[in-house]
């Protein structure tokens, strides 16, 4: 009996203890990469912190927001998504103020952010198959005249280039020297110099980090090849992990640091734009043929 009413108190208590919490999300509607939308959360009870989680990948918080109200409190987050599909935002842990309060935790929820370009299979198909006309000729009846006329037309210009051969003396063959071809590592690295040397780093850091995503996508592309000026994050992510496992994952970093500027109105330091373009600069001296010896 006194276990059993022990068991009633403590339940009591962590009654008491854990408040009420209401969440909704505001703007997370037609979610692209990059597009921000809010989640509102309100409490009963003060509120210190809404900690986020190091494991979330899929998303990015981007401010966070605590008003203290006479009866409770209401925080607002500033989220961007980071990838195409059906996204799951993890429960987060809601800290309160006060020895006598132990918080709480909000509800998980999905969105669903739509893909960044066209999908490839639009080609439009017959819902019945094509009617024949009454007398229509067969369609091999049309092949074999066309191929005919093909072969008639083909001896006749042979006949008349054999008779300008006989008429004319055989020109000299005109040797041709072979053009010097350009490592792709090498071209990237001379843009990537151009790139430093333009200044767009102080004056427009959008059209910095532009450039810079666009050279590591075409040394990719003419790399690899494989059309990485037309994929998104994830499409290259899965063609490096087939084409260049090793080289992968700093190749990904640089470019989701680029978008997060691009999108994500992230605003670097001079610090962390030297960092990265540093980052690539490495990437691309790897391929270097004395480095890989």
């Amino acid at each position: 009996m006194k276990k059993l009413i022990s068991m009633v108190l403590l339940s009591l208590c962590m009654t008491l203890l854990l408040g009420r919490v209401t969440q909704n999300l505001v703007g997370a509607d037609s979610l692209s990469i990059g597009t921000p939308f809010s989640l509102v959360i309100k409490t009963d009870f003060p509120l210190s912190e809404v900690v986020i989680p190091d494991s979330l990948s899929e998303f990015r918080v981007l401010d966070t927001q605590i008003k203290q109200h006479a009866q409770g409190s209401e925080a607002r987050l500033k989220i961007v998504p980071l990838r195409v599909g059906a996204l799951s935002f993890p429960k987060l842990k809601l800290k309160a103020k006060g020895l006598f309060q132990s918080g709480a935790s909000t509800d998980g929820f999905r969105v669903y952010v739509l893909a960044t370009r066209a999908l490839a299979d639009t080609l439009l198909r017959d819902i019945k198959p094509a009617m024949r006309y009454k007398g229509e000729v067969p369609f091999w009846l049309y092949l074999i005249i066309f191929l005919t006329c093909l072969v008639l037309a083909t001896i006749l210009i042979v006949m008349a280039f054999n008779k300008k051969a006989a008429a004319k003396p055989a020109a000299k063959p005109i040797i041709v020297p072979p053009k010097k071809i350009v490592p792709f590592y090498l071209q990237a690295l001379r843009k990537l110099d151009e790139l430093e040397s333009s200044g767009l780093a102080e004056s427009d850091i959008l059209a910095y980090h532009y450039r810079l995503s666009m050279i590591l996508r075409e040394f990719l592309e003419h790399r690899y090849q494989f059309s990485a000026m037309e994929m998104t994050i994830m499409e290259i992510s899965d063609a490096l992990l087939v084409n260049c496992p090793e080289q992968a994952e700093a190749f990904l970093k640089i470019l989701r640091y680029c978008d997060m500027v691009k999108f994500a109105k992230l605003l670097p330091s001079p610090e962390q734009i030297q960092l990265q373009t540093q980052a690539l600069r490495l990437c691309l001296m790897k391929y270097a043929p004395t480095l890989n010896a």
